[in-house]
């Protein structure tokens, strides 16, 4: 089977990105400086881009829309690559935690396999919701060259499953910046970066 090259980016600026607030299942567009940096990672791609998949939150189609006027390509969306749901956390920042969910915020829940904030996914459901996704793109795309534009804790997930990094160090690895990418090489069953 030939190899999937895959560019793993992340959505561009919104509000809640310049305001450090939890955004997760939040659909915000992006902001002024989100779409010059959607632009600006439009023209940074390689070529020979085949298939662009994007979560269906707004800022990742947006995202994933000036690269696909650039590239001339469709934008497919994929339920699969949606940002994680942060439940009662979403449009919330680390100071507002503190005060209204003190408790909970002082577990680290976010960061929790197992757990996750009141109303919201824990990181295994994501992670497994990605995973699931991932095998979908990596069967129906051999050989292609493919753009995911998703989001900040969907890229570090795909980053984890395809170097097969221990959950332990799930959080070791930076977050990929608004509109930076990642590239990986999808062989198979046998995953690399």
């Amino acid at each position: 089977m030939p190899a999937t090259t895959l560019y793993v980016a992340r959505h561009g600026q919104t509000a809640f990105n310049k305001q450090q607030r939890f955004q997760g299942s939040t659909d915000l567009p992006l902001d002024e400086e989100g779409c010059a940096q959607a632009e600006l990672l439009a023209q940074r791609l390689p070529a020979g881009i085949t298939r662009i998949i994007a979560s269906p939150l707004l800022r990742a189609r947006q995202t994933a829309g000036y690269v696909a006027k650039t590239h001339g390509l469709k934008v497919v969306l994929m339920e699969d690559f949606r940002e994680r749901d942060y439940g009662v956390f979403e449009g919330l920042n680390r100071q507002e935690l503190e005060t209204q969910y003190a408790e909970i915020w002082r577990r680290k829940i976010a960061q929790q396999w197992d757990d996750a904030p009141p109303g919201g996914e824990t990181m295994r459901e994501t992670f497994q919701r990605v995973q699931v996704g991932l095998q979908l793109l990596a069967t129906q795309q051999p050989g292609e060259t493919v753009l995911l534009v998703a989001h900040g804790f969907v890229a570090r997930a795909v980053r984890a499953i395809l170097t097969q990094q221990a959950e332990a160090d799930f959080f070791t690895t930076p977050m990929l910046g608004n509109a930076e990418f990642e590239t990986y090489s999808i062989i198979g069953t046998h995953l690399s970066r």
